[in-house]
């Protein structure tokens, strides 16, 4: 197991199990057949990722697939607020580089969440490592040291072909589920259910519906004391 971990974070022992709250919250997401492909909980991410779980009132918010048609209006919403956030995303970027530019001078990190959006546990190193580095070449300078496999689905030798590349795997502790046809209601609820310390939340800057439970959490937020800040790992 130690091997395991040492591969999948990058650290050369493998610390104590991670608190709880650190590991990742699937819901409905890939489903147990997928998930057996790779590791659903990997050991030690969260501290590899995000460091010793603090009290300290920072969110981590995490957008993947993107940018998009919306991932405007939602840089606008966090400027406001001086908010940052993490966006893992993919050769979309090549059609949105304008959005990328914003991004890096606005201070967010840009992730890495491959070229294709590829299951990357059924495919080869080879190509593991072609998908990061299209990505890498697509957003040139401003790439953030950090990537979020598709799906969640990683195992230790896509994680250490990533790592090699320079990209530490960042999972979640808490995501919205807004590739499902959920209310805004729902959406700003859950939100605020999975609003504590430390928390990595997954979204996706491609629902015009996300954004707008966004901008309609973050007076909330403020108001509550948190900063919202880019994941360490991808600073």
């Amino acid at each position: 197991m130690d091997v395991v971990v040492g591969a999948l974070v990058g650290v050369a022992i493998a610390t104590a199990s991670d608190d709880a709250e650190d590991r990742v919250q699937w819901n409905k997401g890939s489903g147990p057949a997928q998930m057996a492909k790779g590791l659903p909980d990997p050991p030690g991410w969260y501290r590899a990722a995000v460091g010793p779980r603090s009290k300290s009132k920072v969110l981590y918010l995490t957008f993947d697939d993107g940018p998009s048609a919306v991932t405007g209006s939602l840089l606008k919403a966090l400027d406001a607020y001086d908010a940052k956030a993490t966006f893992f995303v993919t050769g979309n970027a090549g059609m949105h580089k304008k959005q990328i530019r914003r991004m890096a001078r606005a201070g967010h990190a840009i992730g890495n969440h491959t070229f294709n959006h590829l299951r990357l546990t059924e495919y080869s190193t080879k190509r593991v490592r072609s998908q990061l580095r299209g990505v890498e070449r697509l957003v040139g300078p401003a790439i953030a040291p950090c990537m979020r496999p598709p799906y969640g689905l990683i195992d230790a030798r896509v994680a250490k072909a990533a790592i090699r590349l320079g990209f530490q795997p960042v999972m979640w502790t808490a995501h919205i589920e807004d590739w499902q046809p959920h209310s805004l209601a729902w959406t700003i609820d859950r939100l605020q259910r999975d609003t504590r310390p430390g928390a990595v939340i997954l979204m996706h800057d491609t629902h015009g519906q996300t954004v707008a439970a966004v901008k309609a959490m973050l007076p909330r937020w403020d108001k509550r004391g948190y900063r919202l800040e880019v994941v360490p790992a991808c600073s």
